[in-house]
């Protein structure tokens, strides 16, 4: 919809929404289909890094790495957008969601806030000082990747956004992408040598039956075979 610095994309409320770095009180994007894209007018002109969706709120949730007091913007509905108000002028570079919180991080010891709704943040305290890059929820734990220094000890986890753990990264590369899959987390780089990819994979504590399936065996004979799918949390 216009050739701006388009740096996060997300799926909610029926619409895929990107938000960009560029551009002039357009920094927000949607589309019903991924083809046809319609230009928004965003809440300021700061520097839109990341974007999530609450469908517990129906709400979005956008970070900046610029602004005054007001590097974050949410909305119901990918249109029409409200300037918020943030804790502090860090470079907020991702946000996510786990169900009843928002959690978005920066750089250094403070670079972490969380917000039960998207509008009152507050402050909190990072286990390490590196630089924050990308962040992920697997219903169990947030994970964080993290980049620019480091050494083994480029992700740190919180079972709440709040209570932050550092652990061990497999390469001392730049993460600057995370995703779940179920109770796995992989992580993608910018630097490294043929190792730009790591994965976690816990073990789930729960298991969800998908389905159940009977079949006979013989007149007498029943088999009944379970279909079970292994989940981070139910």
């Amino acid at each position: 919809a216009a050739t701006n610095g388009w740096q996060s994309v997300v799926w909610g409320a029926g619409l895929f929404v990107a938000v960009a770095s560029t551009g002039t009180g357009n920094r927000v994007m949607t589309s019903p289909d991924g083809i046809a894209w319609t230009i928004r007018t965003s809440a300021a002109d700061n520097v839109w890094i990341s974007v999530t969706y609450s469908p517990e709120l129906s709400l979005f949730v956008a970070v900046s790495d610029t602004g005054t007091g007001n590097r974050v913007m949410t909305s119901p509905d990918g249109i029409t957008w409200t300037i918020g108000v943030t804790p502090a002028d860090l470079l907020w570079r991702a946000v996510a969601w786990n169900g009843t919180r928002f959690c978005a991080v920066s750089s250094g010891t403070a670079g972490v806030m969380t917000s039960p709704d998207g509008f009152a943040w507050t402050q909190g305290t990072m286990p390490n000082t590196n630089t924050s890059r990308c962040i992920a929820w697997n219903g169990v734990v947030f994970a964080v990747g993290q980049i620019n220094a480091g050494v083994g000890n480029r992700i740190v986890t919180s079972p709440d956004g709040i209570v932050w753990t550092a652990g061990q990264s497999s390469a001392d590369n730049n993460w600057v992408g995370i995703c779940a899959a179920g109770a796995t987390f992989c992580a993608v780089a910018t630097t490294g040598t043929g190792n730009r990819v790591m994965l976690s994979v816990q073990t789930p504590a729960k298991y969800l039956c998908r389905r159940w399936t009977r079949t006979t065996v013989a007149p007498s004979i029943d088999a009944i075979t379970a279909t079970f799918d292994e989940v981070a949390d139910v």
